[in-house]
């Protein structure tokens, strides 16, 4: 079953009113906030006043895992400062920013798992546990993915993506 054929089945179990575990798995489509890419972690524990980054990625489970565009707005809790960013794309056109919502359109990528953004933050206090975490862009309220060439630019919404952070 293709990743189209399984969405579609996925869309019709939910209008049917079944269950979607029962009946098939979704591709899936996720935005992620990764302390450390090789680890893939997702939580991180850092000085007080000593910088570290964070590394926005797009990540797709298909069997053409192309992407050309992400939506996103960074919330940073207080207690966080964002004292850099890095584009890690090509990018085509950006509308917005990080912090107030951004659209990024980037030339089409065929990857599993795009970079394609770094933030560089520091903890400017002691911080138990409080997140870091994407939320839909303002202006059109779309938090997600859009892929390009072989699925003629299809979007994903995606869930908030969440870093854990703790400073001491």
């Amino acid at each position: 079953m293709t990743p189209t054929m399984t969405k579609r089945c996925a869309v019709l179990a939910l209008c049917l009113g079944g269950s979607l575990l029962a009946r098939t798995t979704i591709a899936a489509e996720r935005l992620l906030l990764l302390g450390d890419l090789e680890s893939r972690t997702q939580q991180v524990a850092v000085g007080v006043r000593k910088p570290f980054t964070v590394t926005l990625v797009a990540e797709r489970d298909a069997e053409k895992p192309q992407v050309s565009t992400v939506a996103f707005k960074l919330e940073v809790p207080d207690g966080l400062v964002v004292m850099g960013e890095e584009l890690l794309v090509e990018s085509l056109v950006a509308l917005g920013t990080p912090r107030t919502g951004m659209h990024l359109a980037f030339h089409c990528v065929e990857k599993k798992q795009v970079p394609v953004y770094r933030f560089k933050l520091v903890a400017t206090r002691p911080l138990e546990r409080v997140t870091l975490r994407t939320l839909p862009e303002d202006k059109t309220q779309f938090l997600g993915i859009v892929a390009c060439r072989d699925e003629n630019f299809e979007k994903w919404s995606c869930e908030p993506a969440v870093l854990t952070v703790t400073s001491k």
